[in-house]
């Protein structure tokens, strides 16, 4: 079977299985469709606040501590929550 790509031209001759799974619906060739993933215009999570990365030195004992009560969150998330609180309870956060 013949498919002709009406974006660039080219001529394909491809067998009329591949044709029913990959061209049936579309006028264009492989090359000339849409590819996915890039940067789209509010795609993507939305932003929380600012990345900033910090090293924090604590005991031992104080890892172990923290480990014990965030649970099954990520540290970054136990964290940020931690402090986000201990600003509010000190009216330092609106």
């Amino acid at each position: 079977m013949l498919f002709i790509c009406s974006k660039c031209s080219k001529q394909l001759d491809i067998q009329s299985r591949v044709y029913e799974k990959a061209y049936k619906e579309h006028n264009t060739c492989l090359d000339c469709r849409a590819k996915h993933g890039g940067y789209r215009e509010g795609a993507g999570r939305p932003a929380i606040g600012v990345t900033k990365k910090v090293s924090i030195t604590l005991p031992d004992k104080v890892w172990k501590e923290i480990e014990g009560k965030k649970g099954d969150m990520a540290m970054s998330a136990y964290l940020r929550e931690f402090i986000l609180n201990g600003l509010e309870e000190k009216g330092e956060r609106s």
